[in-house]
């Protein structure tokens, strides 16, 4: 359909997309972190209690 749209066979039409997508700039990749910490901050952020961590317990012995 957008082929045919812009008056070219399917394969210029491909192609053409292909070049769009190829010279377009691609964004610096981000950890998730990162990009949750970005979302957030368009809302407003977020502040989280962090609770205070437990001491490790043993590991179970299951030789008894």
């Amino acid at each position: 359909m957008r082929a045919a749209t812009h008056g070219r066979s399917m394969e210029d039409e491909a192609r053409d997309i292909l070049r769009v997508a190829l010279a377009a700039s691609e964004r610096p990749a981000r950890n998730l972190a990162e990009t949750i910490r970005a979302r957030l901050t368009l809302v407003g952020g977020l502040d989280l209690d962090i609770p205070a961590r437990e001491a490790i317990r043993d590991a179970p012995d299951f030789g008894r």
